[in-house]
């Protein structure tokens, strides 16, 4: 089976160098000392991924710092974005959304 070439600024890149993804990002969400209320209440803390609606200010800054110290691919935040995972924080007591 012939395979199509794809035009992509990302597969060109990855084609003449080896390419620097993004780091720790729970390590840099830690640096930031969030409280209950940053996650989205008790039942939400630690649920890294609901940050992006909570304090989309703290990812969009981290993903940011990444950038500038030359990161050449920034990944979603998907700690616990399984399906499964998803189920049991929307079934924690106190979840509303």
């Amino acid at each position: 089976m012939k395979s199509l070439p794809l035009k992509s600024a990302y597969l060109d890149a990855l084609r003449e160098r080896v390419l620097v993804f993004d780091g720790a990002m729970g390590t840099n969400i830690q640096r930031h000392h969030l409280t209950a209320e940053d996650f989205g209440g008790k039942s939400l803390e630690g649920c890294n991924d609901n940050l992006v609606l909570t304090r989309p200010d703290v990812i969009q800054g981290i993903h940011e710092s990444f950038l500038a110290v030359g990161c050449d691919v920034v990944e979603t935040c998907t700690f616990q974005s399984t399906p499964h995972r998803l189920r049991e924080w929307a079934s924690s007591p106190g979840r509303t959304s």
